[in-house]
C-alpha cells in the first residue's frame, strides 16, 4: 500500500511540467502600431496594417481613397501583392486599376519563375478572384522541382502557402515535421528558422492551419511550442507595422494550438508587508487570455521556502480568483508577514509549475547607539556615550591619530528580535563647506556572534581615506536590505579628528585641485619631433659612392668593349638572362613601391623560371665543351 502511494506521488511529480513563460505577447500595444499604419500611404505598410487588424478581428478603417491613389511598379509582383491583398482586406477591390492583374499573369507565364515570384502571383489573383487551380497535382510537381534547386527554409514557407490555396496540405504534413527538427536553437530556449520572424511566422502559421485543415494533431512537441514562443517574446519590442503584423499572425497561430504555451507571472508588486499581505499572479495563455481549460482550484501554491534557510512555511495553498478577471489570482500570504525575508513560491496551474521569489518586507529599528573615544593601545577605558533614535549626540567628539572612535548597535525586528540586515555601514564625511571636493568614506558595520554590529575607527589609519585633512565630520549609520521596508539613515553626530603633524586642514588639500564640475586645464597633445637629417650634399655624396661600382663596370664595359660572339645562340640561354634581369629590376621596383609579399609573388615563378633555364644553359655548354 505504502508502494503504490509512493508510486503515484512520483508520477504526479513528474507529470508537472516547469516549462512556462515569463512573459506574454502585449495585443493591445501591437494594435496600436498597426492602426497608425493605416494612414500611410506605402502599399506594404497599407497592407501589413490591415493584415494585422483583420487577424485581431478589428474594424477597418476606410483606405479605398489611398488604395486608389496609390503608387506601385506594376513590373514588381511583390508591390501589386501588397496593393491586391490590401485591397482585398479592406473590401476595396473596385478601386484598382485594371493593369494590376497583368503583372501576375505574365509571372505564371514563366516557366522558371522564383518562388517567391509564384507566391506574390497567386495570392494577387486570389485577391482579384482569379485565382482557381485547375490542374493541382502538375502545378505541385512544379513547385517541387523548383523547390529542390534551393531548399530554404524561406522557399518551403512559399510552398507550404501555396499549397494552402490549391488544397494540397497533405504535402504540408508530410514536410512539416522534418522541417521543424531543422529549426535553429539559440541559447538553449528559443527556436527560429533561417530568415527570422518573416520565415518563422510564416511556416508556424501555415503548418498549423494546414493540420486543423486535415484535422490531425499539431506537429509541434510541447518543447518547440515552449521554444517558438521564447522567440516571439524576443521578437515583442517591434515598431514596424511588417514586425508588428507577423508577430501578431505567429502568436495567434500558437496560442490557438493546442496546448497552448502558459505564462505564470508576478502581476504587480512582488512583496508583501504588515499592512499588505497578498500577491497577484496572472495565469494566461501566450497571448494573455484565460487557460483553455484550467479550473480555479488548480491554481495552487505547492509551496514556499524561505530562501535564507530553505525553511518551508506554506504547503498546498490554494489561490483564490481575483472577480470575474480569469487571469488573475491571488495568493495570501498573511501566515509568514511577520517573518521578513525572500522566499521562493511554487506555483502550479494544471500541469504546469514554476517558482517565483517573493521579498516579505519587515521594518527594523535602532534603539540606540554606543559611540565611545578611547585609546589605540586601550591604556584607558574609552568614554561611552549613548545616543536614542533619531536623536544626535549633545557634544562634538574629539579623536586624534592616537586614538580609536567606537560605535555599537544591535538591529531589531518589530517583535524586539535581533536580526542581520544585508547593508551595514558608517558614513564619515566633512563638514566643511569651503571645500572644493567633499571627502568622505564608508565603512562595514560588522556583527558579532549576538548578532550586534560594531565599528571601530583608527583615526591614524583613516587618515589616508580622508585626505589626511584634520576637522569636523558627521557621522551617519546607512541600514538597508532587499527584505526591508524602512531603511534607516540616522546623522548620529559629529567628530573632530586631528591626524597629527603631517595632516593639513580640512579642504586645503583640495585647494589646488579644479573643482569637479569646473572646466580642467587644457591638455596639449605634441608629437615626437622628427629627427634632424642630414645635409643634401651629404646625401648626394653618399648616393654617389654606392652607385660607384655600377658606374666603373660600365666604364670597363666601354674600354674593354663587350664581346657576345661566344654568346650562346639557344633560347634556354635567352630566356636565362631575361628572367635574371627581371629579377634584378624587380628588386628596383620593391625598392620604391612594391611591399615584401608582392615582390615573393612576383619572384617566385622568376626563380623558377632562372632556375631551370639555367640549368638547361649550363648543361649545354659542357656538352659542347666536351666535343671540343
Amino acid at each position: 500500500m505504502h508502494f503504490r502511494a509512493l508510486f503515484f506521488a512520483v508520477l504526479c511529480l513528474l507529470g508537472l511540467s516547469s516549462a512556462t513563460l515569463q512573459n506574454t505577447i502585449d495585443l493591445q500595444r501591437l494594435e496600436s502600431i498597426l492602426q497608425a499604419g493605416t494612414k500611410s500611404n506605402d502599399v506594404a505598410t497599407l497592407y501589413y496594417s490591415l493584415k494585422g487588424l483583420s487577424l485581431l478581428k478589428v474594424k477597418m478603417p476606410d483606405v479605398c481613397k489611398a488604395i486608389k491613389d496609390a503608387k506601385y511598379d506594376i513590373n514588381n509582383m511583390e508591390q501589386v501583392f501588397y496593393l491586391t491583398n490590401a485591397a482585398l482586406l479592406s473590401g476595396c477591390t473596385n478601386y484598382l486599376k485594371p493593369d494590376v492583374l497583368s503583372a501576375s499573369t505574365r509571372v505564371l507565364d514563366k516557366k522558371e519563375a522564383p518562388l517567391s515570384e509564384l507566391y506574390y502571383a497567386i495570392y494577387s489573383q486570389k485577391a482579384l478572384g482569379k485565382g482557381a487551380v485547375w490542374d493541382k497535382d502538375e502545378a505541385l510537381k512544379n513547385l517541387i522541382q523548383l523547390l529542390k534547386k534551393d531548399d530554404s527554409p524561406v522557399n518551403y514557407a512559399y510552398v507550404f502557402a501555396m499549397c494552402e490555396h490549391m488544397g494540397c496540405e497533405a504535402w504540408t504534413a508530410s514536410h512539416a515535421e522534418g522541417l521543424l527538427l531543422a529549426a535553429d536553437e539559440s541559447d538553449s530556449r528559443a527556436l527560429h528558422f533561417e530568415g527570422g520572424l518573416p520565415v518563422t511566422s510564416l511556416l508556424l502559421s501555415t503548418i498549423i492551419r494546414s493540420y486543423k485543415v486535415l484535422k490531425k494533431s499539431s506537429p509541434l512537441t510541447e518543447e518547440q511550442r515552449y521554444k517558438f514562443a521564447e522567440y516571439l517574446l524576443s521578437r515583442r519590442s517591434v515598431t514596424s507595422q511588417r514586425g508588428a503584423a507577423l508577430l501578431v499572425e505567429a502568436a495567434l497561430a500558437l496560442a490557438d494550438d493546442e496546448p497552448s504555451p502558459i505564462s505564470i507571472v508576478i502581476k504587480g508588486k512582488k512583496y508583501i508587508t504588515s499592512e499588505s499581505d497578498t500577491i497577484e499572479i496572472s495565469v494566461s495563455d501566450f497571448i494573455g487570455r484565460p487557460v483553455r481549460g484550467l479550473k480555479p482550484e488548480e491554481v495552487v501554491a505547492q509551496s514556499g521556502t524561505r530562501l535564507a534557510d530553505d525553511v518551508v512555511v506554506l504547503s498546498k495553498q490554494p489561490l483564490t480568483q481575483k472577480g470575474d478577471d480569469r487571469t488573475t489570482f491571488i495568493l495570501n500570504l498573511s501566515k509568514i508577514k511577520a517573518q521578513y525575508g525572500l522566499y521562493k513560491i511554487a506555483l502550479s496551474a494544471g500541469s504546469k509549475t514554476t517558482n517565483v521569489n517573493v521579498a516579505v518586507l519587515g521594518e527594523i529599528v535602532v534603539s540606540s547607539i554606543e559611540v565611545g573615544v578611547g585609546d589605540v593601545d586601550g591604556t584607558t577605558s574609552p568614554k561611552i556615550t549613548t545616543v536614542t533614535y533619531p536623536n544626535k549626540l549633545n557634544e562634538i567628539l574629539q579623536a586624534d591619530h592616537l586614538q580609536k572612535l567606537t560605535l555599537k548597535f544591535s538591529v531589531r525586528d518589530k517583535q524586539n528580535k535581533p536580526v542581520l540586515v544585508q547593508q551595514a555601514f558608517v558614513l564619515v564625511a566633512s563638514k566643511n563647506a569651503a571645500a572644493a571636493i567633499v571627502d568622505e568614506a564608508i565603512f562595514v558595520a560588522e556583527p558579532d556572534n549576538s548578532k550586534a554590529y560594531k565599528v571601530e575607527l583608527n583615526v591614524g589609519a583613516i587618515a589616508k581615506h580622508l585626505q589626511s585633512g584634520s576637522g569636523t565630520y558627521s557621522l551617519t549609520v546607512l541600514l538597508g536590505d532587499s527584505a526591508v521596508s524602512n531603511p534607516i539613515s540616522w546623522p548620529v553626530g559629529d567628530v573632530i579628528f586631528n591626524f597629527g603633524k603631517d595632516a593639513s586642514a580640512v579642504g586645503a588639500a583640495q585647494k589646488s585641485r579644479q573643482p569637479a564640475s569646473g572646466p580642467l586645464s587644457e591638455i596639449q597633445h605634441q608629437f615626437r619631433v622628427a629627427e634632424p637629417r642630414p645635409p643634401r650634399a651629404l646625401s648626394d655624396v653618399f648616393a654617389l659612392l654606392c652607385c660607384a661600382p655600377l658606374l666603373l663596370l660600365l666604364l670597363l664595359w666601354a674600354k674593354l668593349r663587350v664581346n657576345l660572339s661566344y654568346f650562346p645562340l639557344a633560347p634556354s640561354a635567352l630566356l636565362f638572362h631575361l628572367a635574371l634581369g627581371a629579377s634584378l629590376g624587380l628588386y628596383v621596383v620593391l625598392w620604391m613601391q612594391l611591399t615584401m609579399f608582392e615582390t615573393m609573388r612576383y619572384l617566385l615563378p622568376l626563380g623558377a623560371i632562372t632556375f631551370l633555364s639555367g640549368h638547361r644553359l649550363l648543361r649545354r655548354l659542357v656538352q659542347e665543351k666536351g666535343h671540343k
